[in-house]
C-alpha cells in the first residue's frame, strides 16, 4: 500500500505555504517585540525577506497580517515601517490593561493549575530583582507564564486581548531598557498566587494593580530620562508649499501652544534593514 509518510519518499518542501506564512509571521512579530525591529524604522519586503531568511511570498502576506494587528505600517515607495514608541501608546497599553487586568482577579483556576502557578510564583520568588541578563529573561518567561495561567481561568476573548497588550508591555520594556532605564521590577507573585487560590478577589486585583503601578512608574521614568530630541511636528522632512491663503493664516499668531513629537530614535541610530 503507497505510504506518503514513508522516510523513502522524496519531500520537495517540509512547510506547505500556510505553514510558510505562520512561520514567517511568528519570525517577524517575535522580531518586532524583541525590538529585532527598531520602533520606527522601515525596510523593504525584499530586505525583511533576506535579513529573515523567508520567501518572499510568505512575507507578503505575514506583513499584511501584521498591518492588521497594527504592529506594521505600509509606506508608499519606502516599504513597512515598524510600529513608532510614543509615550501615547505607553499611555494606551496602560489604559487597557487597567480596564481588562482586574478579570484575572476572578479567575476559575482548577487544583492542578494552581500548583503550576504557585511554582512559578516561588521560582519568581527566588530570583527576585536580580539584574544580569540570564535572571531577568529567566524570570520574565516566568512571569509571562504566570500571566498566560491564569488568563485560561477568564473568558477566552478578553485573554486574547490581554496577550496582546502583555506583548506591547514586554516590548516596551525591552525598547527602555535597551535605552538605558534601569530594569523592569518583579510582580509579587506569591502574593497573586495566594489570593487566588482563597478566593480573595480585592487581594488578587491589588496585587495586579500593584505590578501595573510600578510598570507605569518604569515607563514614565524611562521618557524621561530618554535623550532623544523634541522637533516640531514633521521633523526636517521637506513639504509642499501651502496654498497663498494658507500662508497667510500661518502667519498669524497661534491661538495654543505649539504642537510637538518625538523623534524616531531610528533617526539618530540608523535604520533597521
Amino acid at each position: 500500500m503507497y505510504d506518503r509518510n514513508s522516510p523513502f519518499m522524496s519531500r520537495q518542501s517540509v512547510l506547505e505555504p500556510k505553514q510558510k506564512t505562520e512561520f514567517a509571521e511568528e519570525r517577524l512579530s517575535q522580531a518586532i517585540l524583541w525590538c529585532e525591529l527598531t520602533p520606527g524604522s522601515t525596510a523593504t519586503e525584499v530586505e525583511l525577506a533576506e535579513r529573515f531568511g523567508l520567501g518572499r511570498a510568505a512575507t507578503r502576506a505575514a506583513l499584511a497580517k501584521l498591518s492588521a494587528f497594527g504592529l506594521m505600517q505600509p509606506i508608499p515607495r519606502l516599504g513597512w515601517r515598524v510600529l513608532p514608541m510614543s509615550g501615547a501608546l505607553i499611555g494606551q497599553v496602560i489604559s487597557a490593561r487597567r480596564l481588562a487586568e482586574p478579570a484575572l482577579a476572578g479567575a476559575a483556576l482548577k487544583a492542578d493549575a494552581l500548583g503550576q502557578a504557585a511554582n512559578l510564583a516561588n521560582m519568581i520568588a527566588i530570583i527576585g530583582d536580580q539584574c544580569d541578563e540570564g535572571s531577568l529573561s529567566t524570570r520574565r518567561g516566568y512571569e509571562r507564564d504566570l500571566f498566560d495561567l491564569v488568563a485560561q481561568g477568564v473568558n477566552p476573548i478578553v485573554a486574547n486581548f490581554l496577550a496582546s497588550l502583555w506583548d506591547q508591555s514586554d516590548r516596551i520594556v525591552r525598547f527602555l531598557e535597551i535605552g538605558g532605564a534601569k530594569p523592569m521590577g518583579s510582580i509579587n507573585a506569591e502574593a497573586l498566587v495566594d489570593a487566588l487560590a482563597e478566593g480573595k478577589t480585592e487581594m488578587a486585583e491589588a496585587a495586579l494593580m500593584e505590578h501595573l503601578d510600578r510598570f507605569q512608574s518604569f515607563a514614565s521614568e524611562g521618557l524621561l530620562n530618554d535623550g532623544s530630541e523634541l522637533v516640531l511636528d514633521g521633523g526636517s522632512s521637506k513639504r509642499q508649499a501651502a496654498p497663498a491663503k494658507q500662508q497667510e493664516e500661518s502667519k498669524k499668531p497661534a491661538d495654543g501652544p505649539i504642537r510637538v513629537s518625538s523623534r524616531d530614535r531610528s533617526s539618530s541610530t540608523g535604520t533597521e534593514s
